[in-house]
């Protein structure tokens, strides 16, 4: 049989209760037994010492010597001056047992303390008639280490019985009350201790089942109220490790993924090239030297298509060395100010190809840290892209500035812009935007991704806005070294 903690707190509590009352009324009756006992005896001893004054007093004042005869002669006349003077009744007996007065006779009361008293002993003993307890005290009188009769006191105790069996009976009531009290303010406090378990109890349940969503309302400040908190900590701690697989599934996936569509692009890529050079190389082979007009295109598509093929090598080795992990960047203190101006003017050339001006706009002094040559491949990989894309007859500005903590690096054209669905796209290996003219042949569509991972490589971000018609903008953003005047 399974039982709950709200029964085992109320069965431990009654029973530790009962145990302690049962002992506290046990204590109780034992104490005053003592007290009832201790008060007849202190009362005896009194007692036996005014019966042997009042027993002196009588022989001296008749003038009569203190002996059997005269105790036999006197004894009606001294059991009533005795009981007159003590208040309760007094007999005489001879020292065989055999009563010698006859003053207020009561019944004859037959018990120890007389055979006692024969033996030369004082003794009382305690008799019950009825609903009375009286008292009989019997003690020797001796003259000459000689019995010559027995006094023997009896006294009426009911009142005092009655008085310590009240006072038992209230203890009981008391002791009944208490454990009534107690049981409810058991069952209430257990209620309480065991109403936040169980709730916990069912939120484990709960969590077990795969439900996380839990509404555990335990306010309490103590012990169960910090393990209500842990308890709810532990749940959030869990489903954050949860979201974090999830999300580190999701992130497996999507590489997965992305990594099966980057290998298909590369050999879709790769096979391009190398299908023409096949075919041109095939074509010459049979036909020999004989169409010279001919050999002369299929050379100069062999020796195009060979330098593309090998700039696309070039791109896949440089996104992989972007990419990984374990190369290490020459970091040092770069003057962006002087980079930027710098590859303006090499990009310079460039763009005068399509009457396309590179306009820099540079705050001085800007200072970062970072690998040179890697920045400039950035700087040159999205200038490039610009004079691209970039209408001719326009400009491609390039602004940098620092504001705060942050280094801002901006490259923007003047071309027909990017749809909004695709810019996301833009950093993926080997995507280009369908329809797209660009102004040279030959992109693989590698060079953001390039640019993408060099930055991330240097603790910044990379983002793109553009607006049909008006142009493209990219945006970079560094942790600088700050701004020097």
């Amino acid at each position: 049989m399974r039982y709950s903690i709200q029964n085992k707190i109320l069965i431990w509590f009654s029973i530790i209760i009962f145990v302690g009352l049962s002992s506290l009324l046990i204590v109780s009756y034992k104490i005053t037994e003592q007290n009832t006992a201790h008060i007849i005896e202190n009362d005896m001893i009194t007692v036996k010492k005014n019966l042997d004054l009042y027993l002196k007093q009588h022989f001296l004042i008749n003038n009569k010597e203190f002996n059997e005869a005269n105790l036999l002669e006197d004894a009606d006349a001294l059991s009533r001056e005795l009981s007159f003077q003590i208040g309760n009744t007094v007999e005489i007996y001879n020292s065989d047992e055999e009563k010698i007065s006859n003053f207020l006779s009561p019944e004859n009361i037959h018990s120890d303390d007389l055979s006692n008293a024969i033996k030369g002993q004082v003794s009382y003993t305690l008799n019950y008639r009825g609903k009375k307890v009286i008292v009989s005290l019997s003690y020797p009188v001796e003259v000459n280490n000689n019995t010559i009769g027995i006094i023997r006191y009896n006294k009426d105790y009911s009142e005092l019985y009655v008085y310590s069996n009240r006072f038992k009976y209230v203890i009981n009531i008391f002791a009944a009350g208490i454990f009534i009290i107690v049981f409810i303010a058991s069952i209430i406090i257990s209620r309480q201790i065991a109403k936040p378990i169980i709730e916990l109890t069912k939120g484990s349940e709960q969590v077990s089942r795969g439900d996380f969503d839990l509404n555990i309302n335990i306010n309490s400040r103590d012990e169960i109220g910090e393990l209500s908190n842990r308890f709810k900590i532990m749940v959030d701690r869990i489903k954050e490790q949860i979201a974090i697989i999830n999300r580190d599934r999701d992130n497996l996936k999507k590489a997965q993924k992305q990594n099966k569509a980057f290998f298909d692009n590369a050999t879709h890529e790769l096979k391009t090239p190398l299908t023409t050079i096949l075919g041109y190389a095939q074509i010459i082979k049979e036909n020999g030297f004989t169409d010279k007009e001919f050999f002369d295109k299929g050379t100069s598509y062999i020796i195009n298509e060979s330098k593309r093929l090998n700039d696309m090598v070039v791109e896949i080795l440089d996104l992989s060395t972007a990419s990984s992990k374990d190369i290490n960047y020459n970091i040092e203190k770069i003057d962006l100010s002087k980079l930027i101006l710098r590859t303006c003017e090499e990009m310079n050339i460039k763009g005068r190809k399509y009457n396309i001006k590179v306009q820099p706009k540079v705050q001085e002094n800007i200072f970062i840290k970072g690998d040179n040559d890697k920045l400039r491949e950035v700087l040159v990989n999205l200038i490039d892209n610009s004079i691209k894309y970039g209408n001719v007859n326009s400009t491609v500005d390039v602004e940098a500035y620092s504001e705060e903590e942050y280094t801002y690096l901006k490259v923007k054209d003047k071309g027909i812009g990017i749809e909004k669905e695709h810019l996301n796209n833009l950093f993926q290996p080997f995507y280009r935007i369908p329809q797209k003219q660009s102004k040279e042949k030959g992109s693989a569509g590698l060079g953001l991704s390039i640019v993408k991972n060099i930055v991330e490589k240097h603790n910044g971000c990379i983002g793109i806005k553009s607006n049909i018609n008006e142009g493209t903008e990219v945006i970079v953003k560094f942790k600088g070294e700050g701004y020097e005047k």
